[in-house]
């Protein structure tokens, strides 16, 4: 995927995209639900296309897309500004996520795009700072 798109984008346009999809998420998570059901579903049937992650006696379940996303995000980073740069956006971001999984509740969904949006654009802002 990313040797497909990355040479595509560039740094406006994946923020752009990044933007888009994360109120796409928090929409389909908190308004419409559908997410939600499409999760649920493909958990009960025990097909998912994303990761579950096991952690203080809950489940996460992060979809194909916050990793997709992010990783267009990070290589776009590097094509731009090199893999220190790219690392940093990508420790950045895991940071992000870490924190949405250390204080999201038990049994409750979250949109997880809006954080790592943020964790690609801190990442950004730090990498802009340093080098």
């Amino acid at each position: 995927m990313a040797a497909i798109f990355v040479p595509v984008f560039n740094l406006f346009s994946i923020s752009a995209l990044l933007i888009l999809i994360s109120v796409y998420d928090y929409i389909s998570v908190f308004k419409t639900k559908h997410m939600v059901k499409l999760a649920k579903f493909q958990t009960e049937g025990k097909i998912f296309t994303g990761l579950f992650i096991p952690y203080k006696n809950k489940t996460a379940i992060l979809g194909g897309g916050d990793i997709g996303f992010t990783l267009l995000f990070s290589g776009v980073i590097m094509k731009d500004m090199g893999l220190i740069a790219a690392a940093i956006v990508s420790i950045v971001v895991a940071v992000s996520l870490f924190g949405l999984l250390y204080y999201g509740k038990k049994n409750k969904f979250y949109p997880a795009m809006p954080p790592l949006t943020v964790g690609c654009f801190v990442g950004l802002l730090i990498v802009k700072l340093l080098l």
